[in-house]
């Protein structure tokens, strides 16, 4: 299958419920693509919440008619509003006809949500500016998909077998809610980012298809996104639009996203870096004071954003919140720079003090998370592929030349921002700073250390994206003081050299083998270069007809490393372990330890009852070199009791080479 079309359905699916919903509210951005992304997200756990409530399945359908209700509902309510406040300041204000126009053009003004009147560009070079941002989007997604060896090829990392099942899930019983929806897989309703399983759920594509096109529209999203987020905060210029396509091109350089999508799985997370550009973009709007408080309706909107952003994964929250600190933290130095001292002062120890609150919280609260090891290299070397957003794959090289030119701009960008006390900049400078010490930070094994990490999981693939965005923030500021420094009459020939140095820059970048394309293969089609795969495409096969001959009702029992978990994501049938976590009951951490006690007088009445109560009927082995027990034996050691169930207990059903399928006699 061409994977056109499956990825195109993914980037309609992710853009355009919120793309409608900005225009419904008649939300004032440019790039509204880019910024869509996380209203989707809001609109998807919303209408999750609610589907839960009233009983009604989550399918494609009753998504699209929850989406169209609730965008008509918005717009009907902005209509009323509009009306309701003309209809109040026109009988409040003078009958004249110039105070009449003047009044009916300022309420058209404030009656919009969302954040003042964007730059006065024309049509055409918002168009432009547009499609250069999805360009490099598709560009971005093509490249990534060169050596995945098709749509419907399987990821082989752990994590994608998660979100797969979570997906089938979901299909399956039809509830969205961001609570219950895996219910089935924790044994009880537990808080899960499950928007992007959500959406998998519903295209209209087999499981692997959907979650393989979900993520390359993910991937194609992030250009918009880091666009939208430099015209949001950025002051007007004349040569703004062509910073903003050239930011969009900048952000296909970083690695460390893709990698995530493509190597690791870490689908959800994608998601998150999705909407974090338009989040940082909304709190520095919501800061910002050049033209006044925002109003209402403006504080409102962007408040969503950041709402959105944290459903779409909590640990992005994080790097929110450290641009947020970082702004009062610059803002509050200006002030005392600036004379107001004592306020000044009061912001600084309010950065401060949130600092020490933020360390001190993910110290008692996030313990749990530092799941990362630290690299073998040492901090210089780890630090230099911070600085090229090289991620932790050693097949990937650490490349110079992508990043040079980015960073050259940025530090000239970040010296003109100073220069002229601009508090953005300032905090787009201080964000960069931060982001490479805790990227650093996760090599560092100091309880201090690890306190600062913990809300990324240890992993400084999951900070990177702060340092990405404050980066490209730096980069146009750079840009924009070299387009600047030749005077209106003549064209700075620093500035377009540094133009022509970021497209060539791209555009190579783009095909490079070593980069995108490498990486659509390590996790799809070339294992052997970063990982043994969980499932073999002969393994896969086997599973996938042998899900066909199963009879109604049965239920797979086996080593989730083995790949069981495709017989119920793939083939719909279901299994005691439909992901590759540990047991997370009591009754299938018994059937994991002790399968192969019953029938004998080891075995306990809760062994017992929990093989009644999962009822397996046929068990699944692997024996292959790539088999849990092979490639994980640690791992694989926590079904140990399933390992060790008697050929006494197992009739043969299917056998092909490594892979057999018994009939399974529970024998309690």
């Amino acid at each position: 299958m061409s994977s056109v079309l499956p990825v195109l359905c993914g980037a309609v699916l992710l853009g355009a419920p919120g793309y409608l919903m900005l225009c419904a509210l008649d939300v004032r951005l440019r790039l509204r693509w880019g910024w869509a992304p996380a209203v989707t997200v809001l609109l998807t756990v919303v209408l999750g919440a609610l589907f839960r409530v009233l009983g009604i399945r989550w399918t494609l359908l009753s998504a699209v008619i929850g989406i169209v209700l609730l965008v008509a509902l918005a717009a009907v309510v902005r209509l009323a509003l509009q009306r309701r406040t003309a209809r109040r300041l026109t009988t409040s204000t003078s009958t004249s006809t110039s105070t009449s126009t003047s009044t009916s053009t300022s309420t058209s003004t404030s009656t919009s949500v969302g954040v003042p009147a964007p730059q006065d560009w024309s049509r055409g070079t918002a168009a432009a500016v547009t499609g250069a941002s999805i360009l490099s989007g598709a560009l971005v997604a093509a490249s990534a998909a060169r050596r995945m060896g098709g749509i419907s090829t399987l990821n082989g990392s752990f994590d994608s077998f998660f979100h797969l099942s979570a997906a089938a899930f979901i299909r399956e019983r039809g509830d969205a809610s961001f609570t219950t929806a895996l219910s089935d897989i924790y044994g009880e309703p537990t808080f899960y980012p499950v928007v992007f399983d959500d959406l998998v759920a519903i295209l209209p594509f087999d499981v692997i298809t959907a979650a393989n096109a979900m993520m390359l529209a993910m991937l194609a999203a992030i250009p918009p996104a880091v666009a939208a987020m430099v015209v949001g905060v950025s002051r007007p210029a004349r040569s703004a639009p062509l910073l903003v396509a050239l930011s969009a091109g900048a952000a296909t350089l970083f690695l460390s996203t893709p990698a995530m999508a493509l190597v690791m799985g870490l689908w959800p997370i994608v998601l998150g870096v999705v909407c974090l550009a338009p989040a940082i973009a909304a709190v520095l709007m919501l800061t910002d004071r050049r033209h006044g408080a925002p109003g209402v309706g403006t504080a409102a909107g962007l408040v969503l954003i950041v709402i959105g952003t944290a459903l779409a994964h909590p640990s992005v929250l994080f790097s929110v919140a450290v641009v947020a600190g970082l702004r009062l933290l610059a803002g509050g130095i200006e002030r005392m720079l600036g004379g107001g001292r004592l306020r000044g002062l009061i912001e600084v120890c309010a950065a401060l003090a949130a600092a020490v609150l933020f360390v001190a919280g993910s110290h008692v609260l996030l313990s749990g998370m530092a799941l990362t090891k630290p690299s073998l290299d040492g901090v210089g070397s780890v630090l230099g592929e911070i600085l090229l957003d090289s991620p932790r794959i050693p097949a990937v090289p650490a490349l110079l030349w992508p990043m040079a030119a980015l960073w050259i701009l940025a530090m000239i960008g970040a010296a003109a921002a100073v220069r002229s006390r601009e508090v953005l900049g300032a905090t787009a400078a201080l964000g960069l700073l931060a982001s490479l010490m805790l990227g650093v930070a996760t090599q560092i094994d100091h309880p201090l250390a690890v306190a600062l990490v913990n809300p990324w999981y240890g992993a400084r693939e999951r900070i990177a994206p702060l340092m990405m965005c404050m980066l490209v923030l730096l980069m146009a500021r750079g840009l924009l003081a070299l387009l600047e420094s030749g005077g209106r009459r003549r064209r700075s020939l620093p500035g377009a050299l540094a133009v022509g140095a970021v497209v060539v820059t791209v555009l190579i970048a783009l095909v490079t083998p070593q980069r995108l394309p490498l990486m659509g293969s390590l996790a799809y089609t070339a294992y052997g270069v970063q990982l043994t795969p969980y499932v073999t495409s002969e393994e896969r096969s086997f599973i996938e007809r042998t899900a066909q001959e199963l009879p109604e009702g049965s239920v797979v029992l086996a080593d989730p490393l083995d790949g069981a978990t495709l017989y119920w994501s793939v083939g719909g049938v279901e299994t005691v372990f439909a992901t590759m976590s540990r047991p997370l009951t009591r009754e299938k951490t018994l059937i994991a330890h002790y399968a192969h006690r019953a029938g004998t007088d080891e075995a306990s009445v809760e062994l017992c009852r929990a093989l009644e109560s999962v009822g397996p009927t046929h068990l699944y082995r692997d024996t292959s070199e790539a088999s849990g027990q092979r490639i994980n034996p640690e791992d694989s050691e926590r079904w140990r009791g399933v390992h060790d169930i008697p050929e006494s207990r197992l009739t043969l059903v299917d056998a092909s080479g490594p892979y057999a399928l018994y009939e399974l006699d529970p024998a309690c």
